[in-house]
């Protein structure tokens, strides 16, 4: 059961001493970084080319950051979607509702979001 009301100064000041998944601690690249993985887009392998040039981060953030861009690429391709079918379709009974792919959208768009902040780049 969790301590109710007000806590303690001691229980305050715990200090979380878990490593962080992306830590500036690791071994980092060297001057050459990773190239985009082929199988992002044309956009999104100008995105990598834009973030490597100015950061650097331990081989895992590579890997994260490659994620994200895939969930951009899929934001963007829903975007596109949506954009020449609609922001409604017809429903099954003659309604109009809200397009499948918004909420796909919204998903993807805040993946890439959460992904860069994990990361540290500013966005």
């Amino acid at each position: 059961m969790k301590q109710r009301g007000r806590k303690s100064g001691a229980a305050l000041s715990v200090v979380d001493s878990r490593s962080r998944l992306v830590s500036s601690s690791l071994a980092l690249f060297s001057i050459n970084p990773p190239p985009p993985p082929d199988d992002l887009g044309e956009p999104e392998q100008q995105i990598w080319r834009d973030v490597v040039a100015e950061w650097r981060g331990p081989r895992l953030s590579y890997a994260l950051l490659a994620d994200a861009l895939r969930a951009h690429q899929t934001a963007r391709k829903c975007s596109e979607t949506i954009a020449r079918e609609g922001m409604t379709v017809q429903g099954r009974d003659g309604q109009t509702r809200a397009h499948p792919l918004l909420a796909v959208e919204r998903s993807a768009i805040a993946s890439y979001q959460r992904q860069l902040k994990t990361l540290g780049i500013k966005f």
